[in-house]
């Protein structure tokens, strides 16, 4: 974050800034980022204290900012930045406060707590997080989200930006959004693009300058899966956005139509191209419509521990996958996931308590994308302590 802003000050593209950044206390028995709601998993033994911490932020911390500091206090020099279950206090803090903060930044938000629920029709056990008044102030904002952050999915933060839209908030000018191909839901990830949000908030972006048009190109007549074009313009200094409404065409509407948001409709098989255009820009793309392509996949993981230390009964991979003892030092587990989700993690056996090399050393995470049916072998070396941390920014 500090990098970010000093790059972006040193290069004359944002004024000079002061970020304040908050400690966060661990939950035990409360959450601060939690306004209104706990996750159903997390009530009995976690509470919310949103609103405590909100009136320690508006009240106590930000009167004694302005008091010690050359501050430009007024909502339109003052926002609010935060990541997962922190960016849904965000949006939360900000809705509830247009008079004090005017900049709202939420980076992989945590609007929707998502498990993996093999008995309803979606494959997931899904629950809304996040609250919307009826009425959205007059505030800028942020949102942006990866597309390799397990069951955090672009989907939902594109619903929780369109029902914005739909109160009235304008595309670009009020609401940026933006999905990022392969980046996991981790602090290395939000460091390596938080400087998008920041020049986007605080800086002058330029004209556009090249659209791109990516994901999913082949789509099936058949099956429920939606797909949506992730369409991204980017701009002189530097500026990325995904497109929320766009100007689409398709060659040949029997095959394929495209609505402004972007989502893909298919009509007939076959291919057609779309072709996007902003002012003077514009791109091409060609799709393709199979028969059928189903919303979600299964995915096996096969799990071998090679060192002789004591094995355990589970262990654990991305999102709470949870691989059975199925031999000495073996595991497995078959999941049904989303199609195209996208999977960054170590194996754990509880909290924290990370695979490691075999010289005990943190290992970047492994990484899989679910576009297929498929199934995936790893070997697991040894396990860390409880303070294993990967050197390029591992799972929260």
């Amino acid at each position: 974050m500090d990098q970010a802003a000093d790059g972006l000050i040193a290069s004359g593209q944002i004024e000079s800034l002061i970020i304040v950044g908050i400690a966060h206390v661990r939950p035990v028995t409360h959450n601060e980022f939690y306004h209104f709601i706990a996750p159903k998993r997390e009530a009995v033994s976690v509470g919310c204290s949103g609103i405590d911490y909100e009136h320690f932020i508006i009240h106590e911390l930000k009167p004694l900012i302005d008091h010690r500091y050359r501050t430009l206090p007024d909502k339109s020099n003052t926002g609010l930045l935060g990541s997962s279950a922190a960016a849904l206090c965000t949006l939360h803090m900000g809705m509830r406060n247009p008079d004090v903060f005017g900049k709202l930044i939420m980076m992989s938000p945590f609007y929707v707590d998502v498990q993996l629920d093999d008995t309803s029709e979606s494959g997931l056990l899904e629950e809304n997080m996040y609250r919307l008044p009826e009425e959205v102030p007059d505030v800028r904002m942020w949102m942006d989200i990866g597309d390799t952050e397990g069951l955090f999915l672009p989907s939902q933060v594109r619903r929780v930006a369109h029902q914005l839209l739909e109160r009235g908030v304008g595309s670009g000018e009020e609401l940026a959004f933006l999905e990022q191909p392969g980046a996991c839901h981790q602090e290395g990830d939000w460091g390596a693009r938080v400087h998008l949000p920041l020049l986007y908030m605080f800086g002058h972006v330029g004209k556009p300058s090249s659209l791109e048009l990516l994901g999913r190109d082949v789509i099936g007549l058949q099956g429920g899966m939606t797909v949506c074009i992730n369409a991204r313009v980017h701009y002189e200094r530097g500026l990325v956005q995904s497109l929320l409404h766009g100007n689409y065409t398709s060659s040949d509407p029997d095959v394929i139509q495209v609505r402004p948001s972007g989502e893909l409709v298919p009509v007939g098989i076959g291919s057609a191209s779309i072709t996007l255009t902003m002012g003077e820009l514009s791109t091409t793309r060609i799709y393709t419509v199979v028969p059928e392509l189903s919303t979600h996949v299964e995915v096996c993981i096969h799990a071998e521990v090679t060192s002789k230390e004591e094995t355990e009964e589970t262990i654990y991979g991305g999102m709470g996958m949870k691989l059975a003892r199925s031999g000495k030092g073996r595991y497995e587990g078959c999941y049904r996931v989303p199609r195209d989700s996208g999977f960054s993690f170590r194996f754990t056996r509880g909290f924290r308590r990370f695979e490691t090399d075999v010289d005990g050393k943190p290992i970047a995470n492994r990484v899989f994308r679910a576009t297929e049916d498929m199934s995936v072998h790893y070997l697991i070396h040894s396990w860390g302590s409880t303070s294993a941390k990967t050197g390029t920014g591992g799972p929260k």
